[in-house]
């Protein structure tokens, strides 16, 4: 019997050994098997527990030659049970361990660009494209790389429509690409004409949106600018200012500077409040510009001294952006108009 347990302690740490070289070997070689090591660590652990308790069984000497299949098993597990234990309270407590969403890497691309080989570059983009189909950023830097490097406008115009028609971009993504395009037509291109298309499209996929207010205002200037001071008779002013906005009804520059002649030029203050009101009501304005176009309506109900109005433009501030720095100046004004 003691023989037997003598053996059994040979072949288990034999066991032992083979199974870890084999595993250095795997690991040289890149192999990644998830499924035999668990087997290994089974049947080793069985083993070892079938010749520690044989051992037990010899008195003495057994008890002494228990410890050999004893350490071999706290050696097979001790890597498991300390990632489980420690690795597992580690990752709770640094946020470490979740899963890595992949995404695309351009670094490769950049350096490609900077060192003078743009085709190289284009070549690792697509690659990261081929993984990551319609990645945003990507196609943005072929484009990029295309018109700025290769000279070569048709091509980055062509990729910068390609992301225009694709549906999985969120709104300020395809706006950007858009605005990029009429960007370099007008300034690779020299084609005003195709800039304007370029912005009436963004116009055309997103109405009633903020994109579509935002776009407005770049279109309109691209047509016209009529100057705050200009000294022409108001009458022409007012018609300049119609026309516009008969072409481009979102322009609030126009909008705003009609206000502003009905009121200081025109003496026609209900049209001025008129257009300063359509301005406000208006959706996806900002809030600094909804912010002065009230504080201007109560500037010139106070020139009227219809301090009852201009104080109802200050409220309005105060309920439109309450717990603000804006609430805060419109009731310091409120304060000051208080005894009158």
């Amino acid at each position: 019997m003691g023989w037997v347990c003598l053996l059994s302690v040979v072949g288990g740490v034999a066991l032992f050994v083979g199974a870890t070289f084999l595993n250095h070997h795997r690991q040289q070689k890149n192999e990644h098997d998830p499924v035999g090591p668990m087997v290994f660590k089974v049947g080793a652990s069985v083993l070892m527990l079938i010749i520690f308790f044989a051992c037990t069984s010899m008195g003495k000497v057994g008890m002494l030659l228990a410890i050999v299949p004893g350490v071999l098993l706290g050696f097979i597990w001790i890597r498991s049970v300390s990632d489980l234990f420690m690795g597992g309270v580690m990752n709770w407590m640094t946020g470490e361990g979740e899963e890595i969403e992949p995404k695309p890497y351009y670094s490769v691309a950049e350096t490609k660009r900077h060192r003078g080989d743009p085709e190289g570059a284009i070549v690792e983009i697509e690659d990261q494209l081929t993984r990551f189909p319609g990645d945003f950023e990507g196609q943005m830097l072929m484009a990029e790389i295309q018109v700025e490097t290769l000279k070569d406008f048709p091509a980055s115009a062509a990729t910068l429509r390609t992301i225009f028609a694709q549906d999985h971009h969120a709104i300020g993504q395809l706006t950007r690409a858009m605005n990029t395009l009429a960007d370099w037509q007008l300034k690779y291109a020299e084609d005003k004409d195709a800039a304007r298309a370029t912005l009436r499209g963004i116009l055309q996929r997103f109405p009633n949106t903020g994109a579509e207010l935002l776009t407005a205002q770049r279109l309109a200037r691209m047509d016209a600018f009529i100057e705050y001071n200009d000294s022409r008779d108001a009458g022409q002013v007012v018609s300049d200012c119609l026309k516009q906005l008969e072409e481009h009804p979102l322009d609030n520059d126009t909008r705003e500077k009609l206000a502003c002649v009905y009121f200081e030029r025109y003496d026609q203050p209900k049209r001025a409040w008129e257009e300063l009101n359509t301005l406000i009501q208006r959706p996806f304005q900002q809030t600094r510009d909804v912010c002065r176009w009230l504080n201007m309506a109560a500037d010139w109900h106070v020139k009227l001294d219809n301090i009852a109005g201009a104080r109802a433009a200050m409220q309005q501030v105060i309920a439109l952006f309450p717990n603000t720095a804006l609430a805060e100046a419109a009731g310091t004004r409120l304060t000051k108009w208080k005894d009158r």
